[in-house]
């Protein structure tokens, strides 16, 4: 999965866009570096520097990119998450969201509690992901970018998440990349 989410940024990161960009990631892994942005932080669970997905501690709009990759499902209430995760990224900014494998199910599986089982997940999303995400953020635009991991050609799918459809939007579409309103 990092190698295709760190693809997807590096396809838009030729075209300059990042440098300007205030960040906020949960989960740091390698895909995205933090000398590619004009501030980067981050939020690791249990961490010195650990933020609440469901209530976090940051002001409204602080945020032009908000990167979330295989969080959510650890999440108890995900619906506090996404409505937290557009509260505080501005409204021409966008939320990059990834889940384990939602296209291998038809529909998301939410069992309510951490199931180590699962490696600590409360659910396991499906393909219906993005009317969870319109169900919780009503007047939010949804947009699913294909991307593949270079090395094992395994298929992934992230979700750009946005108050409006903007500058950042365009100019990742004009990258070439498979982005598609869902």
């Amino acid at each position: 999965r990092h190698r295709a989410i760190r693809g997807f940024f590096s396809a838009i990161r030729d075209m300059n866009l990042f440098s300007d960009l205030a960040v906020l990631q949960f989960s740091q892994d390698s895909a995205v570096r933090p000398e590619w942005f004009r501030s980067y932080e981050f939020s690791v669970y249990g961490g010195h520097n650990s933020l609440d997905l469901q209530n976090v501690a940051r002001p409204s709009a602080s945020y032009d990119l908000v990167i979330c990759n295989h969080v959510l499902e650890h999440v108890p209430d995900d619906g506090a998450a996404l409505r937290e995760l557009t509260r505080i990224v501005k409204q021409d900014g966008i939320v990059f969201l990834t889940v384990p494998d939602p296209a291998r199910r038809s529909e998301t599986r939410d069992w309510g509690y951490p199931d180590e089982s699962r490696h600590g997940h409360f659910r396991e999303y499906g393909s219906d992901i993005s009317d969870r995400f319109v169900r919780h953020i009503p007047s939010i635009f949804v947009f699913k970018v294909q991307m593949e991991d270079t090395v094992t050609r395994t298929p992934d799918v992230a979700y750009l998440l946005a108050h409006q459809q903007n500058r950042l939007l365009r100019q990742i579409k004009n990258s070439g990349l498979s982005l598609v309103i869902d």
